[in-house]
């Protein structure tokens, strides 16, 4: 039997992609298996209205079906894709692939990841191998990379696809968002996207929850998809990703993990205030403070900590082995962080991954 799967376009500001969007969908190889679920997210240009004029007419012939959701109301990353998860797990889809609104897919990326998920029942997600849109030698990520303090980013972006080894089936810490294939019965045993997470670090999260279920998410460097990835010194970017990354550290380790590592912490904390001046984030950075001192923070964190008691099936140990104390393949190089940052946070995580046996 053929397996159903779920595209969930979430569409905010992408009315240029769509020429890109509409292309991927008339190259893809199973079509009849597939269907898309457009989500606008109370999208500020004529999304809906384009759709509706020139996507939905073609829904179910040249197209794949097509199933437009106009909500009225910006609801965050999150939210608008677990709109149309939720529809799609309702329908019965077998697969949910999540597709950025600057995203292309490529005629087998679908067939491909539903190919890597079907090699074994451990498979909880699936990296498809996201390339750059105006060069598809080069890799904008190849999974998620988690770092000691919480943070998440693209592994391998800006590297040479030619030059850089890549395997087929790794084990990765986490799916990016951007491009990843969910299973629909793992989704159900350990829930959705997180809705506490307004924007950035929601696929870290769901991918540490899909870890200490006892699942991995895994690369299929056959699933290529191309994006119109593009770096933006947002303060907004800055200040959500200070909040959240707190968050999954707060939510996911032990409290013995949390005090042990807690003064390693607290210098890299020194470490982004510095940058943050440096980057005139200052801002951002005592908003994302204000943000935790408010009982919602206080309630999704205890919120993570509770669903990750009753779903744990790997100890803190196991999940410190997921964890890097470098930043890197970035767009931006600091050489303080590079030269000075990276090699001392890495010997303490060797360190701390000698003690921590629980």
């Amino acid at each position: 039997m053929n397996k159903k799967i779920a595209v969930i376009y979430l569409c905010y500001g992408c009315e240029k992609y769509i020429p890109g969007f509409v292309a991927g969908l008339l190259k893809i190889d199973n079509k009849e298996d597939v269907k898309v679920f457009m989500v606008t997210n109370n999208s500020p240009d004529n999304i809906a209205e384009v759709t509706r004029r020139e996507i939905l007419p073609r829904s179910g012939k040249d197209l794949p079906e097509v199933e437009l959701i106009d909500n009225d109301t910006n609801l965050g990353f999150s939210h608008g894709n677990n709109i149309g998860i939720r529809q799609a797990l309702a329908e019965g889809f077998d697969y949910i692939y999540l597709h950025n609104g600057d995203l292309q897919l490529r005629a087998d990326s679908l067939s491909e990841a539903v190919k890597m998920a079907e090699s074994s029942e451990d498979i909880g997600s699936v990296q498809s191998l996201v390339l750059y849109w105006n060069d598809d030698s080069v890799i904008n990520t190849s999974g998620g990379a988690f770092h000691i303090a919480g943070y998440g980013y693209a592994r391998n972006n800006l590297d040479k696809l030619a030059e850089t080894k890549l395997i087929d089936g790794e084990d990765l810490p986490y799916a990016s968002g951007a491009a990843v294939l969910y299973k629909a019965e793992v989704l159900k045993k350990v829930g959705l996207l997180e809705e506490g997470f307004f924007m950035y670090h929601e696929d870290l999260e769901l991918g540490l929850r899909i870890k200490i279920a006892g699942y991995i998410n895994v690369l299929a460097t056959h699933s290529r998809v191309i994006h119109d990835y593009q770096f933006s010194r947002n303060p907004k970017m800055f200040a959500w990703t200070e909040l959240y990354r707190w968050v999954v550290v707060l939510g996911y380790y032990k409290v013995a993990t949390l005090i042990l590592i807690m003064p390693l912490l607290l210098v890299i904390e020194l470490g982004t205030w510095l940058m943050a001046l440096r980057g005139g984030w200052l801002p951002a950075k005592f908003w994302a403070y204000k943000e935790m001192g408010k009982a919602r923070t206080y309630k999704l964190i205890f919120h993570l900590r509770s669903r990750a008691r009753e779903l744990r099936v790997i100890k803190d140990k196991e999940i410190l082995k997921l964890t890097v104390g470098t930043i890197e393949a970035q767009e931006q190089h600091n050489p303080v962080v590079e030269y000075v940052a990276n090699p001392i946070i890495s010997f303490a995580l060797f360190v701390i991954r000698k003690i921590v046996i629980w």
